[in-house]
């Protein structure tokens, strides 16, 4: 079977992204899906001195052979700032730097973006972004996904139908690509704030 790593970018406990990866990952059938979670990952900020001094922090193996066996990834990721989160952009840069001399780290595999936020916005600035930073890592980006307005998409606990249509779209798209017998509807089901991914063995 196929499998795909959703990657949660927030490090905040009560993430509306993580959130969201999991409504969009919630009724996916025909792959196996799991979760990379920021709140588990913590590395030395990176810079080449760093890297010469203390050589690669010893989890970073894991993660980049982890990262590796997947077939496809779902990456959600909130805007500080009209940017990634500071935490995100560390660790892809010492993935980077270990995957120098190899293959890139997505290994041309298909990405699909997202992002929400609590205005309008959506974290649109940061998708595009994303969109020019993961393909220099090898990702080969399907789609992405901007969910503004968070908490009002959500009417008696539900995604309302014209941002369910929208996030099902995106993820038909990626699932094709992916792996074609794999189908995807949003489930409907009650909002909940506390996140729910806690995959903390992955890596």
């Amino acid at each position: 079977m196929k499998k795909i790593l959703a990657i949660s970018a927030s490090s905040h406990e009560l993430s509306i992204n993580r959130n969201l990866l999991e409504l969009a990952t919630s009724d996916i059938k025909g792959v196996a899906v799991d979760c990379l979670d920021m709140r588990y990952i913590s590395l030395p900020l990176y810079n080449a001195d760093n890297q010469r001094v203390l050589g690669f922090p010893e989890r970073l193996a894991g993660i980049k052979s982890t990262i590796r066996q997947y077939d496809g990834y779902i990456v959600a990721t909130p805007d500080h700032n009209g940017l990634m989160p500071a935490a995100f952009k560390n660790l892809l840069d010492w993935l980077a730097r270990a995957c120098k001399d190899e293959v890139a780290l997505f290994g041309n595999k298909p990405v699909l973006l997202m992002s929400t936020s609590r205005d309008k916005s959506g974290g649109a600035t940061n998708l595009s972004i994303m969109e020019k930073v993961l393909p220099l890592q090898g990702a080969k980006i399907i789609g992405s996904y901007s969910l503004g307005c968070y908490y009002d998409a959500f009417k008696d606990g539900k995604l309302n139908v014209s941002d369910q249509v929208k996030l099902d779209t995106e993820l038909s798209r990626f699932l094709r690509v992916v792996a074609p017998h794999a189908t995807s509807g949003v489930r409907q089901q009650p909002f909940n704030q506390k996140p729910v991914f806690e995959f903390k063995n992955l890596i």
